[in-house]
């Protein structure tokens, strides 16, 4: 019996592999389609994602009970994303105006009344909508596409991180996430930066070297600092993932993770500096 038990940890694992592999296969092609098109197609895209995202978050949060109010959060999130995408103004004007519906909210709701409910439903609006509505505008500030290259690069650097510390992993990086070393951490880091670095050359005219470098960098570090922020959020709610929504994958916000960290930066990098 304790041979079989043994046995059947390679078999899950494998299993989980598969998984991964096979959604990777499917799902890398639609969203790379889907960030080459962006308009419409990124909209809906970002409205599925904070959606599914905010949920998870607000569900994490009830483990250490707290009750955000989960639909009107929702609600208000994509009334976010919907202004950003008809109007040129910036609607992060209107996070005061959201938490005040929140807050009013909280105090005529019936059941599980807490102060700290609003603050935690506009903290993964900030957390997780936000990234989102500027990742709908990061596109003009470059003759790059940014949306791909943004995701490209997070990818490269969870490639280089997994298999760097797979091969090379000797020195824990955080108690955090026990699994990550310092040596995959650094390969993910120096191949972000070199990737990026390629896209200069191979694009020399949309992106500088300059621009290439400042940009790797932000997301060779913040890239991995996203998921151990996510991982702590994990620990803190007591679950091993999100959700179980994608397959081999965990949950939305386990994908995105990275990205909601990424985001801002590189927008305000590009906007204000590059």
């Amino acid at each position: 019996m304790q041979f079989q038990t043994e046995q059947s940890i390679p078999g899950i694992l494998m299993n989980n592999l598969i998984k991964r592999i096979l959604t990777g296969i499917i799902g890398i092609p639609v969203l790379l389609l889907i960030f080459y098109t962006g308009g419409i197609y990124f909209f809906i895209f970002s409205l599925f994602v904070t959606c599914g995202a905010l949920w998870e978050f607000f569900r994490m949060s009830e483990k250490k009970n707290f009750h955000p109010l989960k639909i009107p959060g929702m609600v208000l999130s994509s009334m976010l994303l919907m202004y950003s995408y008809i109007s040129e103004d910036d609607p992060l004007i209107f996070l005061p105006v959201v938490f005040i519906l929140l807050a009013a909210a909280e105090v005529i709701r019936s059941e599980n009344k807490n102060p700290l409910n609003p603050v935690i439903a506009v903290s993964g609006i900030l957390y997780i909508t936000v990234p989102f509505v500027l990742l709908g505008k990061i596109n003009g500030y470059s003759g790059l596409n940014l949306l791909v290259y943004i995701f490209v690069m997070i990818w490269i650097c969870d490639t280089a991180a997994y298999f760097g510390g797979k091969f090379f992993g000797r020195h824990k990086l955080s108690s955090i996430s026990p699994n990550k070393t310092l040596e995959g951490s650094a390969a993910g880091f120096l191949f972000t930066l070199l990737s990026s670095a390629a896209v200069h050359y191979i694009y020399p005219d949309k992106l500088s070297l300059t621009d290439a470098l400042s940009a790797g960098i932000i997301t060779g570090v913040l890239s991995q600092t996203g998921d151990l922020f996510e991982s702590l959020l994990k620990r803190y709610a007591g679950v091993k993932d999100s959700s179980e929504i994608i397959p081999g994958h965990g949950g939305i916000l386990d994908r995105f993770d990275s990205v909601i960290f990424v985001a801002p930066v590189l927008y305000i990098y590009f906007k204000y500096i590059g």
